[in-house]
């Protein structure tokens, strides 16, 4: 049963992951033209943001519960139902309702990563793990994709509140769809589990208390703060510093995300046959903070083909990470709470996508150098790159020798 159940899940779970992401980007990726219609200042995208993964915070910690009463299927239901109805209430032009809507939609993004590894964690063979991983993970640049590429097609012909509801009605369909999935993909629910408050502290206390795993929800909240940082300001970075213009820097961010979805892949499946996850970690995160420094020396000299090479490296690296993370955290978790644990490392991923680009922005404000703030920002995953490789020389007792 596991053979044909495991690419059915795959393929379920990367559709899940595509339109959350979907829904999350389709206000920020709409602020021109909301922006040009409604008075409201595209700068505001921000503070959308910030609403947007405080709502994640809050739920990927209150997830759990839900999820072993109710089940992963259902969840990752209620979670696409719930970004749908964010983005119906962003159909206004109301400032306040924004917010709301902003809110709303992270509450359904938080707990969508975490009841998806629960799902494949049950179907995926430990050697192949993590390329399954690896797979469904590419669902979140290809969520930008599809976001990228049809949302200008559906204002064109439906105007902004059109493409809002257009992306809102796919979301909706999505859900619908999985639900003869549930039967099977849920039959592992506790029925007669009490959703209760202490499942957050629960949540933490998993998280905290299974070895290894703290070190991974350090690791996700650099690594994807970073990349967060990295989707809010590169567009902007080589707009204003090397005169690009938008639609060159949207083709430099587009060669990195379309380098995020080979990455997974392939990253995924050197792990399950050639390096251990923990040392393949290290060298992307390592990887990913040079690139990162890199960045932010970019001018107005370089060659267009070379700024696009870097744009690949950096989506190879710090876009590519995570299936592997995603599927580390898996295999380390307690029987039964993958979706759990997950969510609670997911707590410190969102965490990360507050911080770290609000941290680049404050550099940015305080120094006036894109520079600064990139070479600064790249020291963090070389820092948590030589934390990850020193825990592998630990387990292998070569540390103290060194």
């Amino acid at each position: 049963m596991k053979g044909p159940i495991i690419y059915t899940a795959v393929a379920a779970m990367t559709l899940q992951q595509a339109l959350a992401t979907m829904g999350g980007l389709t206000v920020p990726l709409l602020a021109p033209p909301i922006a040009a219609e409604t008075g409201l200042n595209p700068s505001l995208v921000g503070l959308y943001t910030a609403f947007l993964y405080g709502g994640a915070t809050i739920s990927s910690l209150i997830g759990g519960g839900f999820l072993l009463r109710y089940g992963a299927l259902r969840l990752s239901q209620v979670c696409l139902l719930v970004i749908s109805l964010g983005l119906l209430l962003s159909l206004s032009s109301s400032l306040l309702l924004f917010v709301f809507g902003a809110i709303i939609i992270g509450l359904g993004l938080g707990p969508a990563t975490p009841a998806s590894s629960q799902i494949l964690a049950r179907y995926a063979k430990p050697a192949n793990a993590p390329l399954m991983f690896s797979i469904k993970q590419t669902g979140v640049p290809l969520g930008g994709i599809l976001a990228g590429s049809l949302l200008p097609l559906c204002v064109s012909s439906f105007g902004w509140q059109g493409a809002i509801f257009v992306t809102a009605l796919m979301v909706f369909i999505l859900t619908v769809l999985l639900q003869p999935l549930r039967a099977e993909f849920d039959s592992d629910r506790q029925q007669n589990r009490e959703v209760q408050v202490s499942d957050v502290r629960k949540t933490l206390s998993t998280v905290l208390k299974t070895p290894g795993v703290p070190l991974l929800a350090i690791s996700l909240f650099s690594f994807t703060g970073i990349q967060m940082a990295f989707a809010a300001f590169f567009v902007s970075f080589l707009a204003i510093e090397t005169g690009w213009s938008l639609s060159e820097a949207g083709v430099a961010f587009s060669i990195s995300m379309a380098a995020g979805i080979f990455g997974r892949i392939l990253w995924g499946w050197v792990s399950t046959r050639y390096i251990r996850p923990l040392t393949l970690l290290a060298a992307l995160g390592a990887i990913m903070g040079v690139t990162c420094m890199i960045i932010g020396t970019i001018t107005p000299a370089w060659d267009t083909h070379v700024v696009f090479a870097v744009a690949f490296a950096f989506g190879l690296t710090g876009i590519g990470y995570q299936g592997v993370l995603l599927a580390e955290i898996a295999r380390i978790s307690p029987a039964g709470l993958v979706g759990v644990v997950t969510g609670g490392v997911v707590f410190f991923a969102c965490l990360g996508m507050m911080v770290l680009p609000g941290l680049l922005g404050l550099i940015l404000e305080l120094f006036s150098s894109y520079r600064v703030a990139f070479v600064s920002l790249g020291l963090i995953p070389i820092l948590v790159s030589l934390t990850l490789l020193r825990s592998v020389l630990r387990a292998k007792n070569l540390w103290n020798e060194i």
